[in-house]
């Protein structure tokens, strides 16, 4: 019987070393599988187009690909480019102008409908936050002819409003700040009442306060969205000063004539400020995810 614990002891240990050792190891692979093209975006963009087609043309031996990975000889004109032979100043300031105008209203709205949705009563509640949940599941794509007619009605095509109006109203959003606000206790909200606060001012000076990190959360969320939104802009913008930079990047994209080092160099221009916002952020993001009780 001791002979059998010690054996059952000494294999626990490895086959546990073994399922960490598997499960590092698919954490690499997938790790690998989602920066591996980011990589390869950034490398790419200090290229010439004859190295980075040479890439393609080399053999497949590891040592050859691995040397082909990388810029031969390393080069800035395709940045230089980006900004010389396009607007690229202009993209940014309206990529800018898009995305502030979206995240702060859209925070507002999205926060106080979640807690109008979590902690006061009125009939119909519980259907009304039912519909909400299933906007989530209507792709852009089904509701871009409706906001375009939309648009249309209301003059705003091709104007500064078309792109800021449509993503205030956000479903994840509210449904994120209702799943946070939930969890405050209703005797701090009672106990604000009996100082004579009403519904605004519970939620300016005791809500907000306490939901920070869920704000800071979805702001990356909002700015990640607002920044990289392309098919919307592309279809209501038509005047080029008006475009953000994920569509004037599309000047680079000639069909017939396709400068692949350029559009890398340009898109890495572009994802910069969203990484450079998600690691500002990070440490708000998880704490805001942990609170709205979507970690798993």
């Amino acid at each position: 019987m001791f002979q059998m614990m010690n054996t059952a002891s000494a294999a626990h240990p490895r086959r546990f070393s073994v399922g960490r050792v598997l499960l590092h190891g698919l954490l690499i692979v997938g790790a690998i599988a989602m920066v591996g093209p980011l990589v390869w975006m950034v490398l790419s963009s200090f290229k010439t187009n004859a190295d980075a087609e040479r890439f393609f043309a080399t053999p497949h031996e590891i040592g050859a690909i691995v040397r082909a990975f990388f810029p031969r000889p390393f080069t800035l004109d395709n940045y230089t480019a980006v900004f010389t032979e396009r607007p690229m100043l202009r993209y940014f300031l309206n990529s800018a102008l898009y995305t502030a105008g979206r995240m702060i209203p859209a925070l507002l709205l999205c926060s106080l409908a979640g807690f109008v949705f979590a902690k006061m009563k009125f009939p119909g509640r519980n259907v009304l936050f039912g519909l909400v949940l299933v906007t989530l599941m209507v792709p852009m794509q089904v509701k871009i002819l409706t906001l375009y007619e939309l648009m249309v009605q209301v003059g705003w095509v091709d104007r500064y409003w078309a792109v800021i109006v449509v993503g205030l109203a956000e479903p994840f959003g509210i449904f994120l700040f209702r799943q946070t606000i939930a969890e405050i206790p209703d005797e701090l909200l009672e106990a604000a009442r009996l100082d004579g606060a009403g519904p605004l001012r519970i939620y300016w000076s005791v809500v907000l306060p306490l939901i920070r990190p869920t704000l800071a959360a979805f702001s990356i969320f909002l700015f990640m969205w607002s920044w990289s939104d392309f098919l919307w802009p592309l279809v209501v913008l038509n005047t080029e000063a008006l475009k953000p930079v994920e569509v004037g990047i599309l000047g680079f994209a000639d069909v017939n004539n396709p400068d692949y080092v350029k559009m890398m160099a340009a898109a890495t221009v572009a994802v910069a400020p969203v990484l450079a916002f998600f690691l500002l952020m990070q440490r708000q993001f998880i704490k805001g995810v942990t609170m709205s009780g979507l970690k798993g």
